[in-house]
C-alpha cells in the first residue's frame, strides 16, 4: 500500500512513504541510503519489521529532493505515532542515517528531542568527510565541476555497477530452470537487480543533483552540538568491509565506530561490526545481499528494546530471511 504524504498543488510530496501494516506495537520509520529505494533497501527485513508493528519505509523523490521538508515530514510522522500510543523508531540506513542524525541534531538544537523508544543506524554517513576517496572522487565533480550533469552520468554508472553487487552475482536463468528451488531464487534475485538498476536510472539530473547538494547540509557529528542527541536505546551497525565507501577514521565515522566516543551522543549505545556466519567480510550498509548478517542483530536489539516477541505463528527464523 502506498501513502503519499499529503500535500498542496504548491508544495509537492518531499517523499513517498511505504507503509506496511504489522502486528506490533511499534512504528518504524526507515530511511534508505541514496539507491535503492526503500523498498528494495528494506526488502528483508519485511518479515521483521511487520513482526515490531506498522513501518513506513521512505522512497525519495526522482525529480528533486529537499532535505529541509523531507526532516520535517518525519519529525512530524515520529512524533505523531508516540501521540497515538505507538514505539516510535528510526532507522537509518547510509545516507539515510545521514538523515537521521541530521533529524535528531535539529530537533535537539530545538529543545524539542525526539520521543523514541530506539534509534538504529547502519553504515551512517555523517558528513561528506566520512567518505573513502572512491566516492570523494565522484562526488567533487558534481558539487564543484563545470559540468555537473556529465558528473552524475559517470556517477549514476558507478551507482548502478554496486547495485548490481548489492542484490547478488548475475545468473542468467533459463525459463526451464525457473521451477526448480534454486533457479526461482536466481530468478528473483535477478527481477530485484533490474527493478534497482532502473530505479536508478530513473532519477533526474536535477533529482540527482539534489541528492548529492543535500550531502553537503549534513552538519555531523563531530562539532560543536547539544547532546546527547537521543537518550533511548541506540545500536550502530557497521559493516566489517566499510573501506571502499567511508572512511573510518572520518570526522563522524571515527565517532560512532567507538563505544567510549559514540556513548557522548547516544548514551545508551550499542555498536557492532557485522560478519558472515563463515567470519567472512560484509560490505557498507548490504541489507539486501547480507541480509544474514545483519538481521539477527537488528532482531535481537529491538525485540529486546521494544519488549516485542515474535507474532503467533511466526518463527523467530523469519527474522533472518
Amino acid at each position: 500500500m502506498i501513502d503519499l504524504i499529503p500535500a498542496s498543488d504548491a508544495t509537492p510530496a518531499p517523499a513517498i512513504f511505504d507503509l506496511l501494516h504489522g502486528v506490533g506495537a511499534a512504528h518504524t520509520l526507515c530511511l534508505p541510503g541514496l539507491v535503492p529505494d526503500g523498498p528494495e533497501t528494506f526488502l528483508r527485513q519485511r518479515v521483521l519489521l511487520r513482526s515490531l508493528g506498522r513501518s513506513d519505509v521512505v522512497t525519495y523523490r526522482k525529480d528533486r529532493f529537499d532535505l529541509d521538508a523531507l526532516i520535517e515530514e518525519c519529525d512530524h510522522r515520529l512524533r505523531e505515532s508516540h501521540r497515538n500510543g505507538r514505539k516510535a523508531v528510526l532507522l537509518g540506513v547510509s545516507v539515510g542515517g545521514g538523515i537521521a542524525l541530521e533529524l535528531l541534531r535539529r530537533a535537539r538544537e530545538a529543545d524539542r528531542p525526539l520521543p523514541l523508544s530506539a534509534v538504529v543506524l547502519v553504515s551512517p554517513l555523517t558528513c561528506t568527510g566520512d567518505l573513502a576517496p572512491l566516492l570523494k572522487r565522484v562526488l567533487d565533480p558534481i558539487l564543484t565541476g563545470t559540468d555537473p550533469a556529465l558528473a552524475i552520468e559517470r556517477g549514476r554508472s558507478l551507482f548502478k555497477s554496486l547495485a548490481r553487487g548489492s542484490a547478488g552475482d548475475h545468473v542468467a536463468v533459463p525459463w526451464t530452470r525457473r521451477f526448480t528451488p534454486s533457479g526461482w531464487a536466481a530468478h528473483q534475485e535477478q527481477r530485484l537487480r533490474e527493478r534497482i538498476e532502473a530505479s536508478i536510472a530513473a532519477i533526474g539530473t536535477r533529482g540527482a543533483l539534489d541528492r548529492c547538494q543535500a550531502l553537503t547540509q549534513f552538519v555531523g557529528v563531530d562539532g560543536p552540538a547539544k547532546v546527547p542527541l537521543a537518550t533511548c536505546p541506540t545500536l550502530v551497525l557497521w559493516g566489517s568491509r566499510e573501506r571502499h565507501t567511508l572512511r573510518m577514521d572520518g570526522p563522524g565515522t571515527g565517532l560512532l565506530c567507538r563505544p567510549d566516543l559514540a556513548s557522548r551522543l547516544f548514551p545508551s549505545c550499542e555498536i557492532q561490526w557485522v560478519y558472515g556466519k563463515d567470519g567472512e567480510d560484509v560490505p557498507h550498509a548490504s541489507l539486501i545481499r547480507h541480509a544474514h548478517a545483519f538481521n539477527p542483530h537488528l532482531a535481537r536489539f529491538l525485540r529486546r528494546t521494544l519488549a516485542i516477541t515474535p507474532a503467533r505463528g511466526l518463527p523467530p527464523a523469519a527474522a533472518n530471511r
